[in-house]
Order: C-alpha cells, then sequence, then structure tokens
C-alpha cells in the first residue's frame, strides 16, 4: 500500500552514554582471569592434600574449594606437614586469593561508585522538561511523586534512590531505543511512495504537533455516570448482547476474555443459559440498540396495559443482570472522539443532559489547550482534569497499574514528529514488495498451512455433525463445538506438530549443522525451496516494521543498506486499527480507500468483507470506519444499525464440499477481517478460518531447538538476528570467592561479563525477559542497564531470548537537528498468495 508510517524514537542514543563504564567491563574481565589461575592453583593443592594426608586436610580441601584464604593457624600447620615444593604452592595460593579477594573488595567499592555516578546521570537527564513529560504521560499517577522526588534530590544514596532511579533508567531505555511508544516519544511522520524521488526524503525539520485524546474507557465512566442521572435513563437505547443467543426459550451466552491481547492469552468460554418468560423474550427480542427505554416503555404499556408499566422496569433490570442485555449509553468501539459519541447520544433539550454536556464540553477544551500548554504548565491541567472527572463519574482517575497493554489515563497523546512531506522513493518501494516479500512469505507459511488443514478439519466436522446442505445457526455450533473441543484439539495438536516441522524444515534448510557461525548468507532460492513445500494461500494481509541499516539518509538512497524485519503482524490491518490512525488518515485522507481497496483484492468475486466491533476492555480500540459490514462482538459498532452484522444472523452451511459463513440478509460468502474470539486456531474459535491467516508478532523463523541462531542474511534482507538463548538462573550473581549465589550488583555484573565472553554477545542486545511483554535493549557497558535487567531476571525462571542490536548504533540512518533516531517503517502488504 503506497502510504506508510514512519516512527522513531523520541530521544537519541546518546542519552544513554553517561551510563557507560567500559573500564567496568575490562576490569571485571581481569578478575574473572585471576579467578580461574586462582581456581587452577586451588586444584593443585586439593591433589597435594589428598597425597600427603594433611591434619586437616578436608577442611583446607573445602576452602580452597571456595577460594578463600587460610586462616594463619591453619596455613603454618599445613605448611609444617608439607614437602617444600608442595608447600610453595600452597603458599603461591595463598597469596592469590589474598590478593583476589583485596581486588573483588575494591572493585565492589568502585562498583557502588559506577552506580551511583550513573544515577546521577540519569536525574540530571530528567532535569529536560520533555522528558518529565515522558513520566507524565506513561504514569501520570506516579508523576507527583517522581517530579518531586527529582525536584527534592541531592545525589543521596540509599533504598528510594536506587528505586526511583531504577524506575527512570528504564523509562530512558525506552524511549531511547524503541519506536513503539507514543507522543512526542514516539512521533510518527506519514510517508507516500513517489515516482521521482529515490530512498526516504522529507522536508527539513518542522515543529513537533501534539494530538490529545481522551480514553475509552474514561469516556465510559462518563456515559455510565450519565445514565444514572435522574431523568436520562429513558434515553439509552437497550442492546442484545452479541454473543447471547436465544433458542427455544433459552438464553445461552458466550464471551470470550483476554488480559493483554495476545495471542496465547485468547479464551472462549460458554458462560451459561436459562430460561426466558415470554416477557423477558418479548423485551429482549425487541433491544436492537434502535429504540430508547422510553421508546420500549411505551411499547410495552401498549401491549400489556398502564398497569403493568412497573414490570417492565423489573424485566429490563433482569435482563441487564443476566447480561444478555446492554442498558447503559454505549461509546461506540474505535472511535477516536468518544466525548463527541456521548454528545451525540444525550437528549439536548433535556435539562439533566446539560449538565453533562457542560461536562464533555470543558473536557474537550481540557485536550485542545493541554496539546497547545507549555510543558510546565500541563500537570496542573491534567490535575485538575481528573479531579473533575472523580467527582462527576465517582471513579478514580487512573487504572491498570503495572500492566503494559493499557491505558491507565483519562487522556493520552500521540504526535506528528518533525519530519514532514515524507516520500518513499521507487526503488524502496521495489524493495519492500519484492525483495523483502521472502520475509512475508516465511511469516505466513505457518498461518496459511494452520488455516487450509483446520479449514478440512472444520469441514469435516462440520459434515459429520450437520451434514451437506444444512444450515447451522452460529448458537447451534458454537453448543456442539464445545462439546466436541476436546476431539478437535486433539487433530489441531497433530497441525501444531506440522507447523513445528516446517519450522524445523527451513531450520535445517537455510542453517544445516554448523549453528557456531556469527552469520550465514544464503541465495533466496533455498529458501523458496522449502517453501515451495506448503501452501502459499489463502490470501493475507500483514504490517511488517521494517529497519533499514544504513550509516546514512544518503547511502539509503545508494542502495547501500540492508533491512530486518522488527516485527510482523498478520492481524486485522494495524495502521488503520490503532491508536494513530486518525493522524495517519488527516495527513493522507487516501490511507483508508487504499486500504479498503487492498483487502476487496484478496476477496473471491462472491466474497463480503466485515469488519469486527471488538473493543478491548483495557486498551482505547481505535479504528477507522471501513464503508463495509461491522460484526458486533464486544461493543457497539460506530456504523448506522442497518450496516451492523448479529452473531445470531450468522449460520454455516457446507455446499459442494465448501464450508462456508454466511449471514442471513446479506449476499455473498462473508470473510472477516479477524475472528471474533482473535485466537488463529479453530480450538480458540471455530470461525477463525473465515477470516485471513493469522500471525501475532515475530518473524518466521523460530529455530526455538537452538541455543544459538546465527545472522540469516538473504542479499540485503536479515531474515533472522543473531540469537542466543541461555536460562535466566545463569544470570544468578556469582560471588569471586565460594559457589554463593548473590543479589549483589557487583557479582551480578561479573557474571554477565562472563556471559558475554563466553557466548561472544555484542556490546548493544535486546533482550526478552520471560513474562515481560516487550524486549529490553542492554548495553553491556552500562552497569546500570545490565542492573536493570538482572533485576527482571530474578523474577522468573525460563530462557532469555537475547538478539544482537541490528540496525547498530552507526547504522541510524535517520538525522534530524544533528541527532540520530532509531527508526522503522510501517506498511500495509497485501499478498493474493501468489508467490512473486
Amino acid at each position: 500500500m503506497p502510504v506508510v508510517v514512519l516512527r522513531q524514537a523520541g530521544y537519541p542514543m546518546e542519552l544513554l552514554d553517561p551510563l557507560l563504564a567500559p573500564d567496568a567491563a575490562e576490569e571485571a574481565m581481569s578478575l574473572l582471569d585471576s579467578r580461574d589461575r586462582l581456581a587452577g592453583l586451588a586444584d593443585e593443592v586439593k591433589k597435594l592434600l589428598r597425597k600427603h594426608q594433611i591434619t586437616g586436610g578436608q577442611q583446607l580441601s573445602s576452602r580452597a574449594g571456595q577460594l578463600r584464604p587460610v586462616p594463619e593457624a591453619e596455613l603454618n600447620g599445613a605448611l609444617a606437614g608439607l614437602p617444600n615444593d608442595a608447600s610453595a604452592t600452597l603458599r603461591n595460593y595463598q597469596e592469590a586469593a589474598i590478593r583476589l579477594g583485596d581486588r573483588w573488595a575494591a572493585f565492589a567499592v568502585r562498583h557502588r561508585e559506577r552506580l551511583a555516578a550513573a544515577r546521577l546521570a540519569v536525574t540530571e537527564t530528567f532535569s529536560d522538561p520533555s522528558l518529565r513529560q515522558v513520566l507524565l504521560l506513561s504514569n501520570d499517577a506516579a508523576y507527583p511523586e517522581f517530579s518531586s522526588w527529582l525536584d527534592s534530590f541531592h545525589g543521596e544514596a540509599g533504598p528510594r534512590t536506587r528505586k526511583m532511579t531504577d524506575l527512570l533508567a528504564m523509562y530512558l531505555q525506552r524511549v531511547t531505543t524503541k519506536n513503539e511508544t507514543h507522543s512526542h516519544f514516539g512521533p510518527i511522520a506519514v510517508g507516500r511512495v513517489v515516482r521521482d524521488t529515490p530512498g526516504i526524503a522529507w522536508v527539513p525539520r518542522q515543529p513537533l504537533e501534539r494530538r490529545s485524546y481522551f480514553a475509552h474507557w474514561a469516556a465510559e465512566r462518563l456515559a455510565a455516570a450519565a445514565g444514572q442521572t435522574p431523568g436520562l435513563g429513558d434515553h439509552v437505547r437497550p442492546r442484545r448482547r452479541p454473543l447471547a443467543f436465544l433458542r427455544d426459550g433459552r438464553i445461552d451466552l458466550y464471551a470470550f476474555t483476554t488480559r493483554d491481547g495476545l495471542d496465547i492469552d485468547w479464551d472462549f468460554q460458554h458462560l451459561g443459559g436459562a430460561e426466558v418468560s415470554p416477557s423477558e423474550e418479548w423485551l429482549w427480542q425487541r433491544c436492537n440498540g434502535d429504540r430508547t427505554v422510553l421508546e420500549l416503555r411505551a411499547e410495552w404499556s401498549e401491549r400489556h396495559g398502564p398497569r403493568h408499566q412497573s414490570l417492565f422496569d423489573e424485566v429490563l433490570r433482569r435482563l441487564t443482570e443476566r447480561e444478555w442485555v446492554i442498558a447503559e449509553f454505549e461509546i461506540p468501539v474505535g472511535g477516536s472522539q468518544p466525548l463527541a459519541a456521548l454528545r451525540d447520544m444525550l437528549p439536548a433539550a433535556v435539562e439533566p443532559a446539560r449538565q453533562i454536556l457542560d461536562v464533555i464540553t470543558r473536557f474537550e477544551q481540557d485536550l485542545v489547550r493541554f496539546s497547545a500548554l507549555p510543558l510546565a504548565q500541563r500537570p496542573a491541567l491534567l490535575s485538575d482534569a481528573k479531579h473533575r472527572f472523580e467527582s462527576v463519574t465517582r471513579s478514580p482517575a487512573n487504572r491498570n497499574s503495572g500492566l503494559h497493554y493499557a491505558d491507565r489515563s483519562i487522556l493520552f497523546e500521540e504526535a506528528h514528529g518533525e519530519l514532514r512531506d515524507l516520500t518513499i522513493g521507487p526503488d524502496i518501494a521495489r524493495f519492500i514488495t519484492d525483495e523483502l516479500s521472502i520475509v512475508y512469505d516465511t511469516v505466513l507459511a505457518g498461518p496459511r498451512l494452520r488455516m487450509r488443514r483446520e479449514t478440512a478439519i472444520l469441514t469435516r466436522w462440520v459434515t459429520d455433525r450437520f451434514g451437506t446442505g444444512t444450515e447451522v445457526d452460529l448458537d447451534r455450533l458454537y453448543a456442539d463445538f464445545f462439546d466436541d473441543r476436546d476431539r478437535l484439539a486433539a487433530e489441531c495438536a497433530v497441525v501444531d506438530a506440522e507447523l513445528a516441522d516446517l519450522d524445523e524444515a527451513m531450520t535445517g534448510a537455510v542453517l544445516g549443522d554448523d549453528t557456531e557461525r556469527r552469520e550465514v548468507v544464503i541465495p533466496r532460492e533455498r529458501v523458496e525451496e522449502v517453501l515451495s513445500a506448503y501452501p502459499d494461500s489463502p490470501a493475507a494481509v500483514c504490517n511488517p516494521d521494517i529497519l533499514f541499516a544504513a550509516t546514512s539518509q544518503e547511502a539509503l538512497r545508494r542502495g547501500d543498506f540492508t533491512a530486518v524485519i522488527g516485527d510482523c503482524h498478520a492481524v486485522r490491518e494495524v495502521i488503520t486499527h490503532t491508536s494513530f490512525g486518525p493522524l495517519v488518515q488527516e495527513t493522507a485522507p487516501q490511507l483508508l480507500p487504499e486500504v479498503y481497496r487492498g483487502y476487496l483484492s484478496l476477496l473471491d468475486d462472491d466474497e463480503v468483507l466485515v469488519n469486527l466491533s471488538r473493543g478491548h476492555p483495557d486498551k482505547t480500540s481505535t479504528q477507522l470506519c471501513y464503508p463495509c459490514y461491522d460484526l458486533e462482538v464486544y461493543g457497539r459498532s460506530a456504523q448506522t444499525r442497518d450496516k451492523v452484522l448479529q452473531p445470531s444472523q450468522l449460520y454455516v452451511v457446507v455446499r459442494d464440499g465448501r464450508l462456508e459463513l454466511r449471514a442471513r440478509g446479506v449476499e455473498g460468502r462473508l470473510r472477516l477481517m479477524a475472528p471474533p474470539a482473535g485466537g488463529p486456531s479453530i480450538v480458540q474459535d471455530p470461525l477463525s478460518p473465515f477470516s485471513f491467516p493469522r500471525h501475532f508478532g515475530g518473524v518466521g523463523l523460530r529455530a526455538s531447538a537452538l541455543d544459538h541462531v546465527p545472522r540469516i542474511r538473504c542479499g540485503r534482507v536479515v531474515l533472522h538476528r543473531e540469537t542466543w538463548r541461555i536460562p535466566t538462573a545463569r544470570l544468578r550473581g556469582l560471588a569471586l570467592s565460594g559457589d554463593r549465589v548473590t543479589a549483589d550488583d557487583a557479582a551480578q555484573f561479573l557474571t554477565i561479563c562472563r556471559l558475554r565472553a563466553e557466548h561472544g554477545l555484542p556490546q548493544q542486545v535486546f533482550v526478552k525477559v520471560p513474562g515481560e511483554p516487550k524486549p529490553l535493549y542492554v548495553d553491556w557497558d552500562a552497569p546500570l542497564l545490565v542492573r536493570q535487567l538482572c533485576r527482571l531476571a530474578r523474577k522468573t525462571d525460563g530462557t532469555l531470548e537475547i538478539s544482537e542490536m541490528l540496525p547498530g548504533r552507526d547504522q541510524r540512518w535517520l538525522e534530524t537537528g544533528a541527532r540520530r533516531y532509531t527508526a522503522e517503517l510501517r506498511c500495509a502488504v497485501f499478498s493474493s498468495g501468489r508467490r512473486r
């Protein structure tokens, strides 16, 4: 697609330079060499003690095994019982052990001094007002504590200083090295492919442009407060819960759950059901999201008579308590202006609504002012807005403390960066489309194979259960699916094994038996040969994050670069389904039409594209409104009601050996942008075969059985960064003397230096720690950054995945204002399933 987004880190990596202490690693390696020599002497001493049967020899051997000096009395007694050559060996050991102990004690002192200097450097860096804003926008609940501590800090040591500077260091790590943050510390530039200008070009530096948004969850709290305001409840438009199904006088309710939205976290559940009375069924059927409570009550009165009006409220209450009906003001899923959406729902002529409308107007003014205010005045405005929010809603203005994939504050901010009128030359476009296609095919090979195999499994199961030509309503499909879920899971386990075989075949083809090399260069034909044995369909859409490794913008223009895919998602098209989508759309109005056209290019002639209204309970799920049907799953659609499909309309049918998903009232087979419950497998969602192949981040080759994977390069394309897998237990600090495991910073730094030398790790890496959602940048020459990794690793067992930093520091081609930044291009790629 010819519209792309450039995302960059908001700050240069040079901000981390004051944390570097290269002499620490040199001193640590010297200490380790001395320790190894002492260990050799200790082995000789133990042999001599056994040979000469010295009194107290067992205790002396134990001390030598722990590399400890021998107490003077024990030493003299042993020397008296040894011949001259043996006693010289013991004296040499004793002198070396004392020297090492002294050096170790001195190193530990210097290490504390280095950490103290690094902590001071971190606090000085956060004197920058724009970095203070990182704290405000990332964790406004803790901002007053951060700000107060920074203002009062004068170099004091102690536990509080360690805690605060550890947190600040991790913020600094992220905003200087990662491109997935937001606001001014993750600004975007919108680009378009052009025909005449090669490379990547832009207009010289422009002022940063901020946009503030009200969080969806916070608007929902305001909507709930409006619904509870006397006189406004009658204007709510009740809606049947989409995954509630009525059959034979009974309503059954289904739901999906997710903590963080990742693929392994989805769980589709049957929440149970109950019999429904005739009056409940009558009202439930009429809760279509169009009629207000006032209109429904009038219909009820007309049907049952005025004497039964009070029963209406009781029936509606029961339906909502059982979660069969949603009776509240609902902010549509995906909208970037939730306050405006709430305003449109409220009856302006009703007096109680005017108070809420005034509140909405004030918050909208806050957003405009917040973006434009000088940085120093923003905390006060946000604090005032939060107090007003809590006063109106009677709920906290912050939530989800500690979660990564969650909106905590009532507002968030995105920003257009300093690069404007970005252009992508035809040379870069050809590279993305043609040379990088080997990566897309590798990433999609497994998901395509899964979809093909599991479609066949589901087709057989539906045929066996219901026969061919039978229109099977979705609730019947779900009910029988849960009955047979274990059987289907067993069949899908065979598919999982086949996917593992695919990864093993690819690993063997590109690496062979020699996995100790640092880099493997392979011909494209070798990868294509492996892929040719696997399906190249169905059609797919993916969003690669492309990182170019080039020394300058000019080198990029010359074609003197390599490129690596930092992440590749094959879910719903990401640019139009993300928080910065509205910023891209306002700069490039052709974004949505072109993405929509890309989707349509993947469909068969008789297929109809369907998007999902599926909000994330912990995240503002912004999405642009496509000109197609919406399937309501979780949350209300922003579409007009005539363009909204309900799960109760859906059915499957097997015709001519093909399993089809259809909806009553819609012509054509349905192709969903994503399955309702989100997972890639029918075990997680039986509708997954009716979407597109799904891949949740990372590159295609896992090589999970290998402890070391070389860099794999195919021409200018890096298929895989060099990677090491190391148990977290290997990071436990080992004292120089003895076998004690310690959390002491100096001991852990020493252990890291040994691992670095043992595995030949590059100086700058990213480390994925089990349980952490994002990789952590580490420079091994920075003791304070090493400490952050060791802190995280202590909390978990499992395996660390360490990958080289690529592009490296000297390959940051993006330079503006005499500063260089890490950056990536996010694109949308549509693959019809015919390999290039």
